[in-house]
């Protein structure tokens, strides 16, 4: 099993700007989250939606958001024009 590879940021800068915080924030976290993330289509656009809408750009939070939530809770969240933001409870299921 590979590493998440740069193609998941189709590149979008913000979505590149996470993916680098993340890994510095928590490597193992991060693999896990992006990998479960790819396997859900949430990439470029969506995966920076995330992390900046859904989570005001905190990268602790998103990487919680990503490993902790339902999937189809996040994609409720992301798949919009604009993302809907986490609530403290839900980014800690």
């Amino acid at each position: 099993m590979g590493l998440v590879s740069f193609d998941i940021v189709k590149g979008n800068p913000g979505a590149l700007t996470f993916l680098m915080n993340a890994y510095d924030l928590d490597m193992v976290a991060a693999e896990k989250g992006f990998k479960r993330m790819e396997k859900a289509g949430i990439t470029g656009s969506w995966l920076y939606m995330l992390w900046n809408d859904c989570c005001n750009r905190d990268t602790k939070k998103a990487l919680k958001a990503m490993n902790k939530i339902d999937i189809e809770v996040i994609k409720d969240h992301v798949f919009r024009p604009r993302g809907l933001p986490f609530d403290d409870l839900e980014a800690q299921q």
